[in-house]
């Protein structure tokens, strides 16, 4: 065998399956280069760094500000097994949903209406580490039992009004 730096991963595992096997070889050397110091030392970061962290702005005012977040795959109790938490920033009161996990981002938003928009109505923030298309179809949901009418269109679009546009002369 060649005497060389190590290579990635599946060409270490190639070239070491040439003269040699045993059980779980793979596993082994997946965990042996991830874990092979000088490598880590001096491997360079593909990924972007860390930028500095930020603290959110929270409004002074109750039901402004509110965290929302799912905790799923608990056990099975009356058809419910996931909860929705909703946390008020300030006063760090909550409210707990009972919701099943086959519950979309639509029903997701039903719930969110009839139990926390009824009580707490308009509000300035919601804080959710959720993927961004379940917020866009939360939201768009929302709207729609809200009744807000969502338009949407293109810059300089003739069927717009251009009331919005911004006007360059």
């Amino acid at each position: 065998m060649k005497i060389t730096r190590h290579p990635r991963c599946w060409k270490m595992l190639e070239l070491v399956s040439r003269n040699y096997w045993w059980f779980q070889m793979s596993r082994y050397i997946g965990q042996y280069i991830s874990t092979y110091d000088l490598c880590l030392r001096t491997k360079l970061i593909r990924q972007a760094l860390v930028d500095e962290l930020h603290p959110l702005q929270i409004l002074d005012l109750r039901w402004d500000t509110l965290s929302m977040d799912f905790i799923v795959e608990l056990p099975l109790s009356s058809r419910h097994n996931a909860v929705i938490t909703v946390v008020n920033s300030v006063s760090k009161r909550a409210h707990f949903i009972l919701m099943h996990t086959t519950v979309m981002a639509e029903g997701a938003a039903r719930l969110f209406l009839h139990q926390v928009w009824k009580l707490h109505s308009l509000l300035k923030y919601v804080i959710s580490d959720c993927r961004p298309q379940f917020i866009a179809h939360f939201t768009k949901e929302l709207y729609c039992l809200l009744g807000i009418k969502l338009v949407s269109s293109i810059a300089w679009h003739p069927q717009t009004n251009r009331q919005m546009e911004c006007q360059t002369s």
